[in-house]
């Protein structure tokens, strides 16, 4: 290792030499580690070290670097630093959450590459069922940890959907990030429970709330444990048969939650593929993805959602939008620029035939896009049939989520074969309140009177049409919401996999007649906190066995 930070101009050469020499030697192990991810159970970690040798191969990282050697006469270990402090800064700056927490991944890399330079790595102990505290968690990090098998991981920095949350979802290991200062706040040997369902952590916990979580605990089902289900449709103590879907993104998952009872994969998140390539994947390789996940569900059809992106994420070069998630994203981006929209369209047609594969449309607004996007689609069908292509006929839907579009539902129904209820999104955008932003958490209110008299409206426009209306959020998932969802109209819920076993309990043991009159109940309530109250009363009185312990003895995330 280089110990000069400064360098006379002679020696600069001597630093490249070394810096390409780091990089190539990151690139093999990035590329046997996204071999063995791919041949092992964690498929997303190959899309993950994908990106890392993108942003290593690809980017203007390296060049960066380079650059700053040459023209400031520095090592190569601070001109790493110095580079990728830049990058990540900039990357936190940016508005989207979603996207600013990549810079997790260019730290990532930069962690690889100083390492390779001869840096000493960071070499953690851990104790198996310990909670582990770290100020970033990055990927490779995380991994590492995984293998001390620690009860969970409390972070200061990083979000939901970062990279490190995805491993760590599919680890089954419960997380919890963006806990400031927590390094000042947990100590050595301190007791902690860690909430990965709700996103809290509790220090030094008093034994109420040790006996709570304890019993909590217990009722927790974790993916592979969970229990099979018999193949008898879902239905409720009066007769009513409520379709339960899965919001999966990969075969091995759709496996696990077949089991439980799932019938087809409600949301198949399109955009997650984009990780696992260096750059868009082509027309065959995603032709080849869709058809692995419809061949997992089976006659039960998987829907595919067209890619849910910004801007930025097509083009990391676009000028930064000052507002993310009302710009250019999502259908209008597939509407503004649609090559790639066409290429997707074309390979999920491919995946349909002999396979039982829908599309669904995210972020419609109104009628116009649904008529504009099906043109599409049937110009691609046309082609692809002149050139000879077996290709199915997948059922087109629409993602309602947003304002227009609920105001407008009954129009658009007519142009759809089935319609997708985003709830996170429709509270954000219903509410004008950024999900992500803690600042404003208590404007969420998944039970305000608008949000339900939106989704009462969607769902009467799918029965008056004929149509099937899926929930696709998180309150599909949800115990504390779903005899509502059913009160309201619901009868298609999509849902992650662990959330399946406890929700088929809860239907199975209520009736929609009783579920139709709470919602009766609730109709002149104001406010979240009124309809929450109600809530828990009516679930106390009439349902307690069907709770997880402890779910209905606290405030509940509206």
């Amino acid at each position: 290792m280089s110990d000069d930070i400064h360098l006379t101009p002679s020696k600069t050469e001597h630093e490249i030499d070394r810096l390409r020499a780091a990089v190539d030697l990151s690139t093999v192990e990035l590329t046997h580690l996204t071999s063995q991810s791919t041949k092992g159970s964690l498929e997303s970690a190959s899309g993950i070290f994908g990106v890392h040798l993108l942003i290593l191969e690809n980017s203007s990282l390296v060049p960066n670097i380079e650059a700053e050697i040459r023209e400031r006469h520095v090592n190569a270990e601070w001109a790493v630093r110095t580079i990728a402090r830049a990058f990540a800064e900039r990357q936190q700056a940016v508005p989207d959450p979603h996207l600013s927490e990549k810079y997790l991944d260019v730290a990532d890399v930069a962690e690889r590459l100083l390492r390779a330079l001869g840096a000493e790595g960071t070499h953690d102990e851990i104790e198996t069922g310990a909670v582990f505290v770290v100020s970033e968690m990055m990927p490779s990090r995380l991994l590492e940890i995984a293998k001390g098998h620690p009860a969970a991981v409390i972070s200061e920095h990083g979000g939901w959907t970062s990279h490190s949350s995805i491993l760590a979802r599919e680890l089954n290991l419960p997380v919890v990030t963006g806990v400031r200062n927590i390094e000042r706040v947990v100590s050595d040997g301190d007791t902690v429970i860690v909430d990965g369902i709700h996103g809290q952590i509790i220090v030094r916990p008093n034994t109420e709330s040790m006996t709570h979580y304890r019993a909590l605990a217990k009722g927790q089902i974790l993916a592979p444990h969970l229990p099979d289900a018999d193949n008898l449709p879902l239905r409720t103590i009066d007769g009513h048969e409520i379709m339960i879907r899965a919001n999966v993104d990969l075969p091995n998952i759709y496996e696990v939650a077949a089991r439980c009872g799932a019938r087809g994969v409600g949301l198949y998140r399109s955009e997650v593929i984009l990780s696992q390539f260096r750059g868009f994947p082509s027309e065959t390789e995603q032709a080849a993805l869709y058809r692995r996940i419809a061949e997992a569900a089976g006659g039960d059809g998987v829907r595919i959602r067209t890619f849910d992106i910004s801007v930025e994420q097509l083009d990391p070069s676009a000028s930064r939008e000052r507002n993310p998630s009302m710009g250019l994203r999502s259908i209008r981006l597939s509407l503004t620029d649609p090559a790639h929209f066409r290429t997707q369209i074309r390979a999920i047609l491919r995946a349909a035939h002999q396979q039982n594969v829908d599309i669904v449309l995210p972020l419609i607004s109104g009628v116009f896009e649904v008529r504009r996007l099906r043109e599409i689609i049937e110009e691609e069908r046309s082609d692809l049939k002149n050139d000879g292509i077996p290709i199915g006929d997948p059922r087109i839907g629409a993602m309602i989520e947003v304002p227009s579009a609920v105001m407008t539902v009954n129009e658009i129904v007519r142009h759809v074969d089935f319609l997708c209820l985003g709830t996170n999104d429709l509270v954000q955008y219903l509410l004008a309140v950024d999900r992500d932003n803690e600042t404003v958490a208590d404007w969420y209110q998944t039970l305000h009177p608008a949000v339900l008299r939106a989704i009462k409206e969607v769902i009467a426009a799918g029965n008056t049409a004929g149509k099937s209306v899926t929930i696709c959020g998180e309150t599909a998932g949800s115990a504390f919401y779903v005899p509502l969802l059913i009160g309201l109209g619901a009868r298609e819920l999509s849902m992650n996999v662990n959330s399946i076993p406890q929700i088929r309990k809860l239907i199975s043991g209520i009736t929609v007649s009783e579920a139709t009159e709470l919602v009766r109940s609730i109709e002149n309530y104001e406010t979240a906190d009124e309809i929450e109250q109600a809530l828990r009363c009516h679930y106390l009185t009439k349902w307690p066995q069907l709770f997880p312990p402890g779910l209905l003895s606290a405030k509940y995330p509206q």
